[in-house]
């Protein structure tokens, strides 16, 4: 490094070391002070800074801050965003400029928030579809108790993923790919507790079937869905897998009654006390289902 501020010699009679580019002449190409690679764009490319004391700002990238057209978002979000804002208007138009802006940032913000939540379950939800349907979750060490994770909830918890996403990933996630090109739009829980198990069990063609012949009808609800699942003959057991069939017949049924204003909880608690440990199973079996941890 050159000392005392004299300039580091350059041109075809500079001395040549082993950074020097073949075929160059002997000039040296250093890169800025700061570290960073130099900034070349169309503009300076082959040209070479002769500028005594340049700032090293020049050569740093600028940051690319997101707009409204590489977002595709309408133009009219665009022309709000990039417009002057009335410094020296009345206060009635700084104002309405100003919620005119903020409106539009926002738009864009969820835009991106949107954008980016598609990335994150097109990579992030077949690793949680794997490690729920091979229970793999099971090897992990619960950091908060030093044992094997108990339950779905609790390795969700170590991993940084919400229920509500993993129920998506897991469940919604597969239906959506399944009824691609169906005008499904969104599908609500009580839906998807109907075709999830369809999908599981019988593949996707039957998940397809019980969809469009309830679109016949005209009527895509819930309990429709479930009506045409049982007349296709796709029932599915309370528990929603096929290895309830293979279970012992004397073992407990419950009927959930799904008309409103009928839960009696007195009862529940009576049926509790009367076979506390058949309770305790159908309990822990329900929160198990619902990826609920009891422990919460």
């Amino acid at each position: 490094m050159a000392k005392g501020g004299s300039q580091i010699p350059t041109g075809p009679d500079a001395p040549s070391n082993d950074s020097t580019q073949k075929g160059g002449g002997g000039r040296n190409v250093l890169p800025p002070l700061t570290g960073y690679p130099p900034h070349v764009t169309r503009d300076t490319e082959g040209a070479a800074d002769t500028t005594e004391g340049a700032g090293t700002e020049d050569a740093l990238p600028a940051v690319v801050i997101p707009t409204a057209v590489t977002e595709g978002l309408p133009s009219a979000i665009h022309q709000a965003l990039v417009a002057e804002l009335p410094e020296n208007g009345t206060r009635g138009e700084i104002i309405t400029a100003c919620e005119r802006r903020l409106h539009a940032a926002q738009t864009l913000r969820e835009a991106m928030e949107q954008r980016a939540l598609t990335a994150y379950f097109h990579y992030a939800g077949p690793a949680v579809r794997l490690a729920n349907s091979s229970e793999s979750w099971r090897n992990i060490t619960d950091p908060s108790t030093g044992k094997p994770c108990r339950s779905w909830s609790a390795w969700l918890r170590i991993v940084k993923v919400s229920r509500q996403h993993a129920f998506r990933m897991v469940k919604e996630e597969p239906l959506m790919e399944a009824l691609a090109g169906l005008n499904v739009g969104t599908l609500g829980v009580r839906q998807i507790d109907v075709l999830s198990p369809v999908l599981t069990s019988h593949g996707k063609e039957r998940v397809r079937l019980v969809w469009t012949t309830a679109a016949e009808t005209g009527d895509t609800s819930a309990p429709t869905l479930e009506k045409v699942r049982a007349q296709l003959g796709l029932a599915v057991a309370a528990a929603g897998t096929d290895d309830d069939q293979d279970r012992s017949s004397s073992a407990p049924v419950l009927r959930f009654q799904a008309t409103p204003g009928t839960f009696d909880e007195s009862r529940v608690r009576e049926v509790a006390r009367s076979q506390p440990e058949v309770s305790l199973l159908v309990a822990r079996t329900i929160l198990s289902e619902l990826q609920i941890d009891m422990a919460e």
